[in-house]
């Protein structure tokens, strides 16, 4: 293997060149990374999914992989012919190799872009961010609008409950003059036992009409009080619930809680010319002893086949 050291050393020192002037930005541009690290808050989850995971996978939606394909010109900035009718599906492919969201173990979600631009990159993590508050938002707003429309619709019904109701009780008053029965009883019962013990007697009109009303009627007052005390319990308390709605459909929220913010990469992340030029020397070498062995092994049967008489 002595013998193979200056082929060796030649070997290695042409690949250590190539592999530079390979890796530098002639052939490879420098790609610069930013990221943050962002934590779920005010997420309401639909099933048994967790805030991160409900997160993680609002941030993968397509709307907000469109909405920044289309607010940084993506296509454009990644050299896609938009006339190719599958330049779509290479603005994607693209983008989730640009574009690296995951969760870690920690249940906080990162939000890493590559981009050959530090500051695009900067500003695509800060709209992909902005952009999920935004389609929370507006998926939470809408849930609450439905509960609110709900809410309107039981209102409206025990309304019109109240306003029957309160017709019949005062067609009661105004028809048979009932407007408090225990108090009209009680005042009554006093007035006609101090006729009869005044000596008018308990037959006069006043007071067999009154009797009367109360009697026939009465029940239908006591029971038709009761049902509106009931209902209008029931309307505050369905008021009580649509006021919170309307509350949470107007209130501004944010759906993150920012741990590390994005800023500007002051050097690149990608290529990493040492590990390429590492990589590219030891599999030069190896395929260079490769070669060597099996050139050995072929000279060494040559010399015994040329030995042998």
């Amino acid at each position: 293997m002595a013998r193979w050291k200056i082929h060796l050393i030649i070997v290695t020192v042409v690949v250590i060149a190539l592999s530079v002037l390979f890796s530098s930005p002639l052939f490879i541009k420098p790609q610069y990374k930013s990221y943050a690290i962002i934590y779920p808050s005010n997420l309401i989850p639909y099933s048994s999914e967790t805030p991160s995971e409900q997160m993680l996978q609002l941030l993968k939606s397509d709307d907000i992989t469109m909405t920044l394909v289309k607010k940084f010109h993506l296509a454009e900035h990644y050299d896609i012919d938009t006339t190719n009718p599958k330049y779509l599906s290479k603005i994607k492919r693209e983008y989730t190799n640009n574009v690296n969201i995951k969760k870690t173990e920690f249940e906080s979600i990162i939000v890493e872009v590559y981009d050959t631009d530090p500051d695009i990159a900067c500003k695509m993590v800060a709209e992909i961010i902005d952009l999920l508050n935004l389609k929370a938002q507006s998926l939470q707003r809408k849930k609450t609008a439905e509960v609110v429309a709900i809410y309107e619709e039981q209102l409206a019904y025990k309304q019109i409950q109240i306003d029957s109701i309160q017709g019949r009780l005062r067609a009661l008053r105004e028809d048979y003059n009932i407007y408090d029965y225990n108090i009209q009883l009680k005042e009554y019962t006093r007035a006609y036992l101090n006729g009869v013990n005044t000596g008018r007697g308990p037959n006069q009109p006043v007071y067999s009409d009154m009797f009367n009303n109360l009697t026939e009627h009465g029940g239908d007052y006591l029971f038709l009080g009761s049902y509106l005390a009931s209902l209008v319990g029931s309307y505050n308390d369905i008021k009580i619930e649509y006021d919170k709605a309307i509350s949470d459909l107007t209130k501004e929220l944010t759906y993150t809680n920012l741990v590390t913010s994005p800023y500007p990469a002051d050097s690149k992340a990608y290529p990493i010319r040492w590990i390429i030029v590492l990589i590219s020397v030891l599999s030069s070498l190896i395929l260079m002893i490769i070669i060597i062995s099996i050139i050995e092994k072929v000279r060494g049967k040559k010399t015994k086949q040329t030995v042998t008489p």
